[in-house]
């Protein structure tokens, strides 16, 4: 009798440990607030941008003249490195979270 009361309290235990991680899975996050950043923000994240891409090109082409890329998937790569980096600058630095629904993620929010 006794095995079954401890049986039974440690089921009831495990329960309150995984009801509480499925309450905090559907959880949204608190709105984001629009945030409007000033020109000299502007330039300063443009800067910092700006020598991680140059940073970047580097890498990609090391890997590209040590063989682990071809010439071919260096210069894809590049041109999505450098598509996002213009539509980054295009969007004032400000960067965009897309959402994965899959992830159950909601970091984008439209208004």
């Amino acid at each position: 009798m006794k095995k079954i009361v401890v049986s039974i309290l440690a089921v009831f235990l495990l329960s309150l440990g995984f009801g509480s991680l499925a309450s905090a899975e559907g959880e949204g996050q608190a709105p984001q607030q629009k945030v409007n950043l000033s020109e000299e923000q502007k330039a300063e994240l443009g800067k910092l941008h700006d020598q991680m891409f140059s940073t970047k090109q580097e890498l990609v082409k090391k890997y590209v003249e040590y063989g682990v890329f071809s010439k071919e998937q260096g210069d894809r790569i590049l041109k999505m490195m450098e598509d996002k980096h213009q539509k980054l600058k295009e969007n004032g630095y400000m960067m965009r979270w897309h959402p994965h629904p899959h992830h159950g993620k909601q970091l984008d929010r439209k208004e």
